[in-house]
């Protein structure tokens, strides 16, 4: 079965929900360690994301971040404003399982160090309208999606597949296997036990789901029974 990664999406240090990642369409939901504690319940696997980082490009909830590692025992990825060897190393030393670069990815030199120190690092894909966009999405390229994935998969063996399209909207975007190699995660629009079986079906590895766990479009029961099947 596709593995679970619940999503906390941290802004000004609560738990939120972006569309599109746009932050004037902010939806607030609480505590962030709360739902870490409720959340890792699930599947062992924690999605965190530093929003304020990511439109900084500096990781700004730090110590919230060190009391979700202190106050639950699942593995975590964690991602927002991990743009150079410095913040990176910061983001480890928290006890931090993988740290995501996105816009440092396209780096060839961070990519480089990053890649050779750290082999468990998580490359995040972030596409909209084919094109990978960066700098907390504010900034695209024109370069596809499947382009910059041969450019990085040397570089890593964990990658996430975000559809900036569907992020926030409850509906998840068809997506044709393009990658060779690597785990492979799914970001965007996860709104049912049927987008996880469609997603699997598609080759990913795993789904990040946020919005629909707040709203209880997926019950936190439902996803601890499908991860027992």
């Amino acid at each position: 079965m596709i593995d679970i990664y619940p999503a906390i999406d941290i802004y000004n240090g609560e738990a939120v929900s972006l569309e599109n990642g746009k932050i004037e369409k902010i939806e607030s939901f609480g505590d962030p360690v709360k739902f870490a504690q409720e959340f890792s319940s699930i599947s062992g696997k924690l999605h965190i994301v530093d929003l304020n980082g990511a439109f900084t490009g500096n990781p700004a909830n730090t110590n919230l971040i060190k009391n979700i590692r202190k106050n639950v025992k699942s593995f975590m990825q964690a991602g927002g404003g991990y743009r150079t060897m410095e913040s990176i190393e910061a983001g480890y030393s928290l006890g931090i399982d993988s740290i995501i670069i996105g816009t440092a990815s396209l780096d060839k030199k961070i990519l480089e160090e990053v890649s050779e120190k750290h082999k468990n690092i998580t490359i995040s894909i972030d596409a909209y309208n084919g094109y990978i966009k960066y700098n907390g999405w504010a900034d695209g390229t024109e370069i596809s999606y499947r382009d910059f994935y041969s450019m990085v998969k040397g570089r890593a063996n964990r990658f996430i597949f975000t559809a900036i399209n569907s992020d926030g909207t409850g509906h998840i975007s068809r997506i044709e296997k393009f990658w060779d190699e690597g785990y492979f995660m799914y970001a965007g629009g996860v709104n049912s036990i049927d987008d996880l079986k469609k997603l699997e079906n598609m080759g990913f590895n795993g789904a990040i789901i946020g919005k629909a766990l707040y709203n209880g479009n997926i019950k936190i029961e439902e996803l601890k029974c499908l991860q027992n099947e």
